[in-house]
């Protein structure tokens, strides 16, 4: 019987299928804002109409009260003048009285009121007004006369033939214009009554339509709604995972895997569970980078990440730097670790392309689980690469036989901080050419009392806690309080890692006033980037420029240790460069290294660099440096060493100063080229400290 085909099942939604339909609901999200905000200006303009119309109304009304009451009090006027021109008839009295007089400025002055505002309406009314009035006031003068004469019949004749038919006049004047003042109000009155029934139909009818649109809007934007959160959801998640992801191995990311490493550990605790936390590092990755290129290293890691993703399911590794990575092991037991630890260092050595990788760990159980465990585990990863590399080592088993980073080594360091358990000792830096200091290099010295073997083992635990930008801050404010130690005016090179100098809490600015507050110049501090690995140079050549600006000066210290050096000098432009001992006990004896020693003389004569020379501890290395020149170009120009003083802690020695300074003039004085050099000179002795401002910048 021949099988019916399967049924396909229907393709899942993905965000490729969903785009048309957010692209939709877009479209419409666009149209419909648009539409509401359409509507939104309608009704706002309609309601600074209603606001305009109103207030013009008003106006207006307002206006036509005001000529109601001037006309009202010319008809008052006009009636007082009546009544005291009869009053003057009836007492035969020949002179105008003074109430006459009055009624009739009483009704020019509202004439003149009524001209100045101006009523273009009645303005041929007021005119004829204005004129029967002037008749109205000769005939009362006449009047006046005729009674004064004794005529009373000419003045009975004048008031029946030309004053009372003048009043009578001016009265239906009155009377015209106020029915006319009436009949506009009464317009007005109607014509705003209709505008604002037409506008209440007109915002109703546009408010309906709002609200309609509105519920639209609200059925499409359900409609659509579940679509745009589904994506965007996916979208929210696939970045979360971007930003816990390694890009290069897949595997977690520094960030993920202290999160992890947190939960995992209270986990641990709740359920009292062991765990397992392994470090691993690539070893000599920087050169495997720079034989082969850095698309092999890449590969290596990528190699080295596969096969920690091979490990058990439980499990989970992460790359945390540039080759180091960690496996948390959950509820793994000693054996179980050490076979699974065991078995991935062989497979990687089998698959990483010749790469070998060092393992340290810690098994956490117990109290354990409370302590520093990452630092346990990296003290391990420590002593595997110093037995030789390509070794497992777990904590547990060296703690007691070897001196290594601990959490009472933490403790100790934590105290120095917090308490500033350190001095300051300075060791002079010499100027071959004026045979003077050229400045003091400020070396940290640890509290004895805090167990420390010295100062590199309190800045390798400083490192390792992620703390050493705030131990170097502590020896900088240690230094610039004893300062007061040394001869006035002169240099200090302040020792500073990398990682401390573009650390966020470092800030040039107040590093400046901090140094003016020590009663310095920016331009008698020196400083030195002190590690021979520099992860991020763009942001190392960005803060030496905003310190130089400031003038602060810079040194790079260890040129020659590696090749981190000569990268950051071909970047960074340094005031001086120091020359590490490795190099010139090397070159001494070695072709090659006198090539490195010569290319960084060069690299200093196009940059205008001062040369310093450290670890000069005999005559024969004092020589040589003194005899390194390229092309007539003096090379090593500064040196420093036990030859030449040792650090001192507490206030220098001017007379071991002296004495250094006349064996370095006395060794010179040996060289014939350095003798004619120095024929001129007054004589060195107690001749003060070099220029601080013999470097690039001068």
């Amino acid at each position: 019987m021949r099988s019916s085909p399967p049924i396909p099942e229907p393709e899942p939604e993905t965000p490729a299928t969903r785009a048309p339909d957010l692209a939709r609901a877009n479209v419409f999200n666009r149209l419909y804002i648009v539409a509401m905000f359409a509507v939104i200006i309608s009704i706002g303009s309609f309601g600074i109409d209603v606001i305009a119309r109103s207030q013009e109304t008003d106006a207006h009304v307002a206006q036509t009260f005001q000529h109601a009451n001037d006309v009202s009090e010319m008809r008052t006027a006009l009636d007082r003048e009546e009544f005291e021109l009869n009053s003057e008839l009836r007492r035969r009295q020949g002179i105008e009285s003074d109430r006459l007089v009055r009624a009739t400025e009483l009704f020019d002055d509202a004439n003149l009121e009524v001209d100045r505002v101006g009523w273009a309406a009645n303005e041929p009314l007021l005119k004829r007004l204005a004129a029967r009035q002037a008749a109205f006031v000769a005939d009362s003068r006449e009047i006046a006369g005729a009674l004064a004469n004794g005529d009373y019949a000419r003045a009975a004749r004048i008031d029946a033939e030309s004053a009372s038919p003048n009043v009578d006049a001016m009265r239906y004047t009155l009377d015209a214009i106020s029915a006319g003042l009436f009949r506009a109000s009464v317009a007005d009155a109607a014509g705003a009554r209709r505008f604002m029934w037409d506008l209440q139909h007109l915002i109703g009818a546009v408010t309906l339509l709002g609200i309609a649109l509105m519920a639209g809007f609200a059925v499409l934007l359900g409609r659509y709604k579940r679509a745009a959160d589904t994506s965007a959801a996916a979208t929210l998640a696939a970045l979360e995972q971007a930003a816990l992801t390694d890009s290069l191995t897949g595997l977690g990311n520094n960030r993920a895997f202290y999160e992890d490493f947190d939960r995992e550990i209270a986990r641990a605790k709740r359920h009292d569970h062991p765990m397992v936390l392994a470090l691993i590092d690539v070893d000599d990755f920087k050169s495997v980078n720079d034989k082969d290129g850095h698309s092999h290293g890449d590969a290596v890691l990528a190699r080295v990440g596969e096969q920690l993703r091979t490990a058990r399911q439980e499990d989970r590794a992460y790359r945390i730097g540039g080759d180091e990575f960690a496996l948390i092991l959950v509820e793994s037991d000693p054996e179980a670790a050490e076979l699974v630890l065991g078995r991935l260092q062989a497979d990687i050595r089998e698959s990483a392309l010749g790469a070998t990788v060092s393992i340290g760990y810690v098994n956490l159980c117990g109290d354990q689980v409370d302590a520093e465990s990452y630092e346990l585990a990296d003290t391990a990863l420590y002593e595997a690469k110093r037995l030789g590399r390509n070794q497992t080592v777990c904590f547990q088993n060296i703690s007691g036989t070897v001196n290594v980073f601990s959490p009472r080594k933490a403790d100790a360091v934590r105290t120095m901080i917090a308490q500033g358990l350190v001095k300051t000792a300075f060791q002079p830096i010499w100027d071959i050419q004026s045979v003077n200091p050229l400045g003091f290099e400020a070396l940290a010295r640890p509290d004895p009392a805090l167990g420390l073997s010295g100062p590199q083992e309190a800045f390798d635990v400083a490192q390792r806690m992620r703390q050493l930008p705030e131990l170097d801050m502590v020896c900088t404010r240690k230094t610039l309080e004893t300062a007061v130690n040394l001869p006035p005016g002169s240099v200090i090179f302040l020792n500073y890692s990398p990682a401390s100098m573009i650390h966020a809490g470092f800030d040039p600015q107040a590093f400046v006033e901090a140094v003016r507050a020590a009663g310095l110049l920016p331009e008698q501090i020196v400083i030195e980037l002190t590690e021979r690995r520099i992860d991020d140079p763009a942001a190392v050549a960005q803060r030496v420029a905003a310190l130089r600006e400031l003038g602060v000066r810079m040194a790079l210290d260890d040129t020659g240790s590696g090749h981190a050096g000569l990268e950051i000098l071909s970047k960074v432009r340094f005031d001086f460069v120091k020359i590490d001992r490795g190099l010139i006990v090397e070159a001494m004896h070695n072709q090659e290294a006198r090539g490195v020693l010569a290319g960084i003389i060069a690299i200093a004569r196009e940059t205008g660099s001062y040369l310093i020379a450290e670890g000069i501890e005999t005559a024969e290395m004092l020589d040589f440096v003194r005899n390194a020149h390229v092309s007539n170009f003096a090379g090593v120009r500064g040196i420093q060493g036990y030859l030449l003083g040792r650090p001192e802690v507490g206030r220098v020695d001017l007379r071991s100063l002296d004495q250094h300074r006349d064996f370095l003039t006395a060794r010179q004085a040996d060289d014939p080229r350095v003798g004619r050099m120095l024929a001129g000179r007054n004589g060195s002795r107690g001749g003060g400290y070099a220029d601080p401002g013999l470097t690039a910048a001068r």
